[in-house]
């Protein structure tokens, strides 16, 4: 398969796992794990997260491997006192929102997400395999139910990873 042809297709009006959407065409991906600690949340997590400043929160960040290719480095931000444990999880075997239905018996309903074009650091391309200047940054909020953040996520990625889709309706006028 040619890397060009390993996207996700991102449906702006549905909240869909990047692991489901890589599963529902038929493609493989795995996880390195770069880093996994309990750390306390600094201003702008605190803030996102709608928590007290240094309260507890599991951190994680991860390489996504499609067919063989790194494709993306994503990094994770969740309040700890929600996910008590997780740290004992092997986070490098199956999707993590899988892993939180399973274990905590959650599931994001919806999302809120800002998508950027940044500057790609030297560790970046290095884990990307690529010599891009420029890489797609996805940053957001994912909630529970209506109005309570769960998560605040930044994902980096080769910029033809991420497609997008806007379905607008007529009204007729």
């Amino acid at each position: 398969m040619k890397s060009d042809d390993i996207y996700v297709l991102r449906d702006l009006g549905k909240f869909q796992s990047v692991t489901e959407v890589l599963h529902d065409r038929g493609l493989t991906c795995r996880y390195r794990i770069l880093d996994s600690q309990i750390l306390v949340a600094n201003r702008y997590i605190s803030r996102t997260l709608k928590v007290p400043l240094a309260s507890k929160i599991f951190y994680y960040q991860k390489l996504r491997i499609v067919e063989g290719i790194p494709k993306s480095i994503e990094k994770d931000y969740i309040l700890y006192d929600k996910v008590k444990g997780i740290e004992q999880e092997d986070l490098s075997a199956k999707s993590f929102y899988a892993i939180l239905k399973e274990r905590f018996g959650y599931t994001t309903q919806r999302s809120q997400e800002e998508i950027l074009i940044v500057n790609a650091s030297p560790e970046e391309q290095k884990l990307l395999n690529c010599q891009d200047k420029e890489l797609l940054m996805i940053k957001g909020t994912t909630y529970l139910g209506d109005t309570d953040p769960f998560e605040y996520f930044e994902i980096v990625s080769i910029s033809d990873f991420y497609r997008f889709r806007s379905v607008t309706e007529h009204d007729g006028v």
